[in-house]
């Protein structure tokens, strides 16, 4: 592999229901510590509720706007709102200078996508935000900007569940974008146009309806992945994978908490293994399309059946994602020079570098297998088992970047799509003729199959008044093309209601326009 230039600089060394006294009582004690020159600054709620329970999502909306009463540092922002209509909010901490904004980097950190049943991430930043306003991680903001969105699933947190108040996935909702939570991490990602995202979740040590069942626990403490999608800018890749991922892998280890490669969930000790998403429904995938460097942390949600001194161990587990996250926060500070550079240079050829629509995961060569530890049941023995090594990553239907799409069906459902993705697009004024590329594709024999193209012409196409124009050069026009060509593992073309128009035969629907001209139809005779 050919070595990265940076590689030589790398050193691996709302309030919902509570009094709004409470918020003044937090913003106070806060300003009277800063007063003071203390380091140290009021507990957040998990420590108040003396770790006897997760912090409801009012606490966390106290917390927040108590913290940006408190410093000048810190500023709450509404993204969003869930389904059941609790805010979801933004904390940003900033020193503000915009004399060196060229020199800064926008780092967004988002937390609780799976709600109750994964809160330490959320915690754990609120544990952040008082070590980057008061205490050691200080310094980190005269480089960076640093957004934390701790709560993005507030309805989940409050009922208990995984999935949101519609009881929907949310870490796989970002093609879809069908709901409002993900749609408000899609509007942060829009206005704050960070260059490095971390999505951080747990994972449970005991998959009890699979991997349990056959007498097995998994046995890890922190996994971190990149945007693996092809279609992530190539020099983004390259960054991510030979330098800041290996890099970080090692200081969250030499600080005392294991770490590794991200392996997709083990359920099975038959399965292959594989490292995780590929298509844009998750949002390091989504995030890194769009340009940006973009990680996943997972760490170890205990098993509830043990007995811990704190609430199913949320005191310990808030401290590994801590943990987790300082080394994180202190790479990109360290490396921010490089990821500034690489970044802009991936955003300034999103439209020019091609774009590769589909990809899977395949055996590596030779059929090689890959070592894991586990831990027996019921006695906890740590074991290795072999695995087939799945992580071969295979790729195909790469096309050059287009430049303009034009719609000619499903319209509606699609621009509700693309309003939801900040796509931007327009409707022409009267009838046109336009050169397009005219395909036609076979419907997939199975969800996460191939699509084959069937046939491909160009062809003047005369569209009418009102039709859907998409330039591509726009902020997130590398989207589009993944989006909306059914080729593509990412596509809506993939679900309902939009997977209709493979099946009912004809032209595609949606058109590539070629170069040439764009004129009005000729008169008729």
């Amino acid at each position: 592999m050919i070595a990265h230039p940076f590689a030589r600089r790398l050193r691996l060394a709302t309030l919902g229901g509570l009094r709004s006294s409470l918020v003044a009582a937090i913003a106070v004690a806060l300003l009277v510590t800063a007063a003071a020159g203390a380091t140290a600054v009021p507990p957040a709620p998990l420590a108040r509720n003396a770790y006897q329970r997760i912090s409801s999502s009012s606490e966390i909306s106290a917390d927040l706007a108590a913290l940006a009463a408190a410093s000048p540092l810190a500023t709450v922002t509404v993204v969003g709102t869930t389904v059941q209509q609790r805010p979801i909010e933004a904390l940003r901490l900033a020193t503000g200078g915009a004399s060196r904004a060229a020199s800064r980097a926008t780092v967004l950190l988002v937390g609780t996508q799976h709600g109750a049943a994964e809160p330490a991430g959320g915690e754990a930043m609120l544990l952040l935000a008082r070590e980057l306003v008061a205490g050691a991680l200080r310094p980190l903001l005269e480089d960076l900007d640093i957004v934390l969105l701790p709560n993005v699933n507030a309805d989940g947190r409050d009922l208990g569940r995984r999935g949101n108040a519609a009881e929907v996935n949310l870490n796989t909702d970002f093609v879809l974008a069908s709901q409002p939570e993900t749609q408000a991490v899609i509007a942060a990602l829009d206005r704050f146009a960070p260059q490095v995202v971390l999505d951080v979740h747990e994972s449970a040590e005991r998959k009890r309806r699979t991997l349990a069942r056959e007498g097995y626990l998994t046995n890890f403490d922190a996994q971190f992945e990149v945007a693996n999608n092809p279609a992530v800018p190539a020099v983004l890749r390259e960054l991510a994978n030979s330098i800041l991922l290996p890099a970080l892998l090692a200081r969250v280890s030499a600080a005392g908490l294991p770490a590794r490669q991200y392996i997709g969930e083990i359920t099975s000790t038959r399965q292959a293994i594989t490292n995780g998403g590929l298509s844009l429904r998750n949002l390091r995938n989504m995030a890194g399309v769009d340009g940006a460097l973009a990680f996943l942390l997972e760490t170890r949600l205990d098993d509830r059946d043990q007995s811990f001194p704190t609430y199913r161990n949320i005191k310990a587990r808030s401290e590994r994602v801590m943990l987790a996250l300082r080394c994180f926060l202190d790479l990109i500070h360290e490396q921010r020079a490089p990821i500034l550079e690489q970044v802009a240079a991936a955003r300034a050829a999103l439209m020019k570098e091609p774009v590769t629509l589909y990809a899977r995961y395949a055996a590596a060569p030779r059929e090689a297998r890959v070592e894991l530890p586990l831990q027996r049941l019921p006695t906890r023995e740590s074991v290795t088992l072999a695995f087939r090594d799945h992580r071969h990553i295979m790729s195909a239907a790469t096309i050059a970047m287009p430049a303009t799409y034009v719609l000619r069906g499903h319209t509606e459902d699609l621009l509700a799509l693309l309003d939801r993705h900040k796509i931007h697009y327009e409707r022409v004024s009267q009838p046109l003729e336009v050169p397009v590329l005219a395909e036609r594709f076979a419907p997939p024999p199975a969800a996460d199959a191939e699509v084959m193209l069937l046939h491909s012409e160009e062809q003047l196409l005369r569209v009418a008044h009102g039709a859907v124009f998409i330039d591509l050069v726009q902020r997130h026009g590398r989207l589009v093309p993944l989006l909306l060509d059914p080729r593509s593992n990412s596509s809506v073309f993939r679900a309902a209601p939009y997977s209709s128009a493979l099946v009912r035969g004809g032209d595609f629907p949606v058109y590539r326009v070629r170069k040439g001209v764009i004129r009005p139809p000729p008169a008729a005779p």
